[in-house]
């Protein structure tokens, strides 16, 4: 029994399945002492990118078993004003007159951040969860090379974001239950 049976996406489960396994083969390998410091930097990247990954899909699989809906609003048939209205405090502003609507995000628009506030909101996943999650996420989006690196990347941070996958893997299956009441 896997600690993943709870997702029936078997494609899902054994891409899951493989990245962890993965993510424990490059966390051994980075303890090799004989490894330059720059090749274990680069490995803990790697090693946050695929857990932060693997905890969206967790989460994205959550979305989708709940049939949840993240929405947002948008403004329609916009509508200048006459410039005799003005706002009290943006008198250098146009006022507008729009039609109001909801509209239900496409699955391909939902960040990691909208899943997470989702199910914080929802009382799915702990506040200190959704913000260890995050925080992760903003370590993460720190690797990109146009970019400076200005959070460092260490073997506190692997363990950290280790510790969280797990956390988020044995709590997943009472995520999962859909209250009826």
């Amino acid at each position: 029994m896997s600690d993943l049976d709870f997702i029936k996406d078997k494609q899902l489960r054994s891409t899951l399945e493989n990245s962890i396994e993965y993510i424990y083969a490059l966390f051994e390998e980075s303890k090799n002492g004989e490894q330059k410091e720059l090749y274990k930097e680069e490995t803990y990247r790697v090693i946050i990118l695929y857990v932060i990954s693997a905890i969206e899909a967790v989460l994205m699989y959550f979305y989708k078993e709940r049939q949840e809906k993240i929405e947002y609003i948008d403004y329609r048939f916009v509508q200048y004003l006459s410039e005799n209205y003005t706002h009290i405090k943006k008198k250098d502003f146009p006022v507008v007159i729009a039609v109001q609507e909801k509209i239900v995000k496409k699955e391909r628009d939902i960040s990691l951040r909208d899943l997470v506030v989702l199910f914080r909101d929802k009382k799915r996943i702990k506040e200190k969860t959704a913000k260890d999650i995050l925080e992760l996420n903003d370590l993460r989006n720190t690797f990109h090379f146009s970019k400076p690196r200005t959070k460092n990347c260490d073997l506190k941070s692997v363990e950290a974001a280790l510790n969280l996958l797990v956390y988020t893997l044995e709590g997943a299956p009472k995520a999962l239950v859909i209250n009826t009441k």
